[in-house]
């Protein structure tokens, strides 16, 4: 048998492993250019140096794949099993097991745009670790003193969400963080710009987003490193993405989600104007509650006056005079209302330059608050006293069969008036602290005590440098204090 081996063999020598190895993988790269090849993805894994494996197979056979870490890393959706790829690479043989293996270079896939399912991996996974939960979600401020806005700066979104903003609340002060939306690297600079404005800590409420675009355009806010950080803001945050139709992400993870750039500052800012009527209404509504209280008084006097027959003349003399002091109190409370709205129309009128007012006009309101709290007591202890005096009239001038049984009546009568002027009191001291406190985050020395001064030449203040001549004297009023100077040089 060995001698029949050897006269096949001839004169050749035998090839080695290596050898035969070697001439199959040259046949294989001579035979195959590069091509596309579809198949469905199992025992898919990414080794530690980034490099992904997994067998590509259909119904008749299987191919071992590998994507090295420069193609792994360009792609945005995850190799999963299950999935249907097209794998765009080469056949080769891996020699040192002389298996056949496929060298993956581009990898999509089959049916859904890759953009799209990295989307729908990303939203599974993040929602599976809970950062969508509705009940972790938090309010956005009825009425923010500043405002961050995280956006591109030269951006239609900006130019919008600032004119809406200001147009709705003139006083509104904004914090623009700028960042690259579009492109690669814009979704870290995102996060960073977020994170930016938590540090900084001036405003009350983020705005994150960008006018409208393709998928691919707004592909930054569909980044893992954009949600995050957005979820770690200790500042609520408002997503403004793209168009009414467009969801991305930041959507989903965000404090609050707006249609558009537009929407977000209709929602962030309320309407100045809006808070004004609210004001004359609640005034009103007070005022004829007042109305309401009074005229349900003298009715029930009324009725008590025509029940106590003997007694006619002393229940018309107590009519008349508890008309007086209702009279005298609607007065006082008409008074008191339309010296508030004018004080705080006068405040509003005077808000550019008033800084040494504004400590007078805060004692005003307190001193307003007390007097109005003293004149409602003294007229109410007043009405009190003359109810008091007529009752003991009453009872001895009528006979007490007679008044025995109005007793009761009188004094639920005092009770409930002297709980309507007490509810009416509290409604006043409402509304004025509603303004105090309005006025107080309006006023210009909060900005002086962040390290701002308000220069002011013959006692104008100053917003342009051209209006000043060189050697003009200068006033400069700080949190504290005052400082003198003149121009010596300025630049316009």
């Amino acid at each position: 048998m060995q001698e029949r081996a050897e006269a096949r063999l001839g004169a050749a020598a035998p090839l080695t492993v290596s050898q035969i190895v070697r001439m199959v993988r040259e046949a294989l790269e001579l035979q195959f250019d590069s091509c596309w090849v579809v198949g469905e993805v199992s025992n898919a894994r990414q080794s530690t140096q980034g490099h992904v494996y997994f067998t590509l197979k259909d119904a008749g056979a299987a191919l071992s794949v590998v994507m090295f870490r420069s193609a792994a890393s360009r792609l945005r959706f995850q190799i999963a099993d299950g999935a249907e790829l097209l794998v765009y690479g080469r056949v080769g043989l891996f020699e040192s097991r002389g298996a056949l293996q496929f060298y993956a270079d581009e990898a999509q896939p089959r049916g859904l745009g890759a953009l799209q399912l990295a989307f729908e991996q990303l939203k599974r996974r993040l929602e599976a670790e809970g950062l969508f939960v509705q009940a972790r979600k938090r309010p956005i401020p009825f009425m923010p003193r500043t405002v961050g806005i995280v956006t591109a700066a030269g951006g239609a979104g900006l130019g919008d969400m600032l004119r809406v903003m200001l147009e709705r609340f003139p006083g509104l002060h904004v914090v623009i963080r700028p960042t690259r939306v579009q492109g690669s690297g814009a979704g870290a600079e995102i996060a960073e710009a977020i994170g930016d404005l938590n540090r900084d800590g001036r405003a009350e409420v983020i705005v994150v987003g960008r006018g409208g675009g393709s998928l691919e355009d707004l592909w930054p806010f569909n980044e893992e490193v954009v949600a995050r950080a957005i979820y770690r803001s200790a500042i609520p945050v408002v997503s403004a993405v793209g168009h009414e139709v467009d969801y991305t992400i930041a959507d989903f993870v965000a404090d609050v989600r707006a249609p558009t750039p537009t929407a977000a500052a209709h929602l962030v800012v309320p309407r100045w104007s809006d808070l004004q009527q609210e004001v004359a209404d609640s005034a009103n509504r007070l005022r004829g509650a007042g109305q309401r209280s009074l005229a349900a008084a003298r009715y029930a006097v009324g009725l008590l006056s025509t029940r106590l027959k003997p007694s006619a003349a002393l229940m018309r003399e107590l009519r008349q005079r508890f008309d007086d002091a209702g009279v005298r109190l609607e007065r006082t409370t008409a008074l008191r209302l339309g010296e508030s709205a004018r004080t705080v129309a006068a405040l509003r009128a005077r808000m550019r330059p008033p800084l040494d007012a504004i400590a007078s006009v805060r004692q005003q309101s307190a001193r307003l608050t007390l007097r109005l709290a003293h004149a409602m007591q003294l007229r109410t202890s007043s009405l009190e006293s003359v109810l008091g005096r007529l009752s003991v009239q009453l009872l001895e001038r009528a006979a007490r069969t007679v008044i025995a049984p109005q007793r009761p009546r009188v004094a639920a009568l005092a009770q409930r008036l002297g709980a309507s002027a007490e509810a009416s009191l509290v409604k006043q001291r409402s509304v004025i602290t509603g303004l105090a406190a309005a006025l107080e985050s309006l006023s210009p020395l909060r900005v002086l005590g962040r390290g701002y001064a308000v220069v002011l030449r013959e006692g104008t203040a100053v917003t342009d440098a051209s209006a000043v001549a060189l050697g003009q004297d200068l006033e400069i009023r700080l949190r504290r204090g005052k400082l003198f100077a003149r121009t010596t040089g300025r630049e316009v």
